[in-house]
């Protein structure tokens, strides 16, 4: 009986030391990583859906609409857009602004990117300064997008994308 106590307790004490790594994992996770920081390497999806329902403090187009997919590699700058446009007469630019749900297009910190200048449907890369890249990629609901058009503004909050 002896040599059935020993094997008890030699497999209840490799049991434990086995199976504590795998229970003290979880543990030992960071439960503030949410997957959208430091790690300026790799690129983030970000969207917006574009209506003259967001616009404040300036002219609306009440019937525009339109979609924008970003994708932003932090380290570098680099911003590649997609964005299309309807109903909106003339288009003349696109650009990334911030300001939050509801924010007039008139604070004195915008930080504006402009995407193109024209056009009701548009793709590409360009680079800005890594440092805004990173805060728009940590933060979108803090930015906007916004259309100009002859009839008015459409805009929508950027927003990241978990689906890709």
């Amino acid at each position: 009986m002896f040599s059935v106590r020993r094997v008890l307790l030699t497999f209840a004490v490799g049991t434990a030391l086995g199976a504590g790594p795998a229970i003290a994992a979880p543990a030992m996770a960071h439960p503030w990583d949410d997957d959208h920081d430091h790690d300026w390497g790799r690129q983030v999806h970000l969207s917006a859906s574009l209506s003259g329902r967001g616009v404040v403090g300036e002219a609306r187009d009440r019937n525009g609409a339109g979609e924008v997919d970003l994708k932003i590699r932090p380290s570098t700058g680099e911003v590649c857009y997609d964005f299309w446009v309807r109903r909106v007469e003339d288009p003349m630019r696109i650009f990334v602004y911030v300001g939050g749900r509801n924010d007039p297009n008139d604070r004195d910190d915008d930080v504006e990117v402009g995407l193109a200048n024209y056009g009701s449907h548009a793709e590409g890369c360009r680079k800005i300064s890594p440092r805004v890249a990173r805060a728009i990629a940590n933060w979108p609901s803090r930015y906007n997008v916004q259309v100009d058009g002859d009839n008015g503004a459409i805009r929508g909050q950027l927003r990241y994308e978990r689906w890709r």
